[in-house]
């Protein structure tokens, strides 16, 4: 079994250390992976991404564990999700919804884990019991949790479409500056149909092609890549796309497809 913690409070805290603690205690066989991260608090779009950029590396039965701040207006309610046959732990504030490419809501499923008591500790007294309660169900969530048939959704920003022309925006900056769009590579190619494109980030840089790695290209010069979750990410050789293309989030590019010129 591979438990995946993912937080929000660094390396530093001694929440860290302590959240290792008490899953080691209680899950001695467990393999447990670790993903500090700076999310700002509150920010599900960032953690969902993160979530998106890494889950599908993993091997079925994984069980990932979003120990996220949540902003002091929301009600503590927690969800489990059940998707690609991986397990996810998260506050019920729009993170697992937005994480999951399932734009029909057919394939994932969503249980009830939200304690009665007041919560104070999420690790210990939502998340610790509830994989127990999912290992004594061998894996079977419906005979051991109750469905949760409402849960916070947030949406994806939408790419601005006009003509051939569509605005995207960055969504996430990895620690490396790398910049992440709402585009992923289904929807790319089904608008693509087979054309040319140009992505416009400033008057002296566009790219042109898609690449597989940061060498295809010298280093200093961008690249356009779809390899981490199927997320849009233009990179910099040996650079930060954040600082040297002031591809921040917020920031807009703009992809143009190239109609096939006519022949006679």
């Amino acid at each position: 079994m591979i438990i995946h913690l993912i937080t929000d409070f660094g390396m530093e805290a001694p929440d860290h250390t302590i959240s290792q603690a008490h899953l080691v205690r209680n899950f001695p066989e467990a393999k447990l992976i670790l993903s500090p991260q700076q999310f700002k608090k509150g920010h599900v779009l960032q953690q969902a991404v993160f979530g998106k950029l890494v889950s599908g590396h993993f091997p079925d039965q994984t069980i990932h564990i979003f120990r996220v701040g949540m902003l002091a207006k929301t009600t503590p309610r927690f969800v489990l999700g059940h998707y690609a046959n991986q397990f996810f732990l998260a506050p019920d504030n729009g993170i697992l919804p937005l994480l999951f490419d399932d734009p029909n809501q057919e394939n994932a499923k969503y249980y009830q884990i939200t304690p009665a008591d007041r919560v104070i500790q999420p690790l210990m007294q939502v998340y610790i019991p509830a994989i127990q309660k999912l290992l004594q169900s061998q894996w079977t969530p419906e005979s051991a949790f109750e469905i949760k048939p409402q849960l916070v959704r947030s949406a994806m920003p939408e790419p601005t479409i006009a003509g051939n022309q569509m605005r995207l925006t960055v969504i996430y900056n990895d620690v490396f500056g790398n910049a992440f769009f709402n585009l992923n590579y289904r929807d790319f190619e089904l608008i693509r149909q087979g054309r040319r494109f140009t992505i416009r980030i400033n008057h002296f840089t566009e790219i042109q092609k898609l690449s597989f790695e940061y060498n295809d290209v010298d280093e200093g010069d961008a690249i356009c890549t779809f390899n981490y979750g199927g997320i849009m990410q233009i990179s910099v050789n040996a650079g930060s796309s954040a600082q040297l293309l002031a591809l921040s989030e917020g920031r807009n590019v703009i992809l143009e497809f190239i109609d096939p010129t006519p022949t006679n």
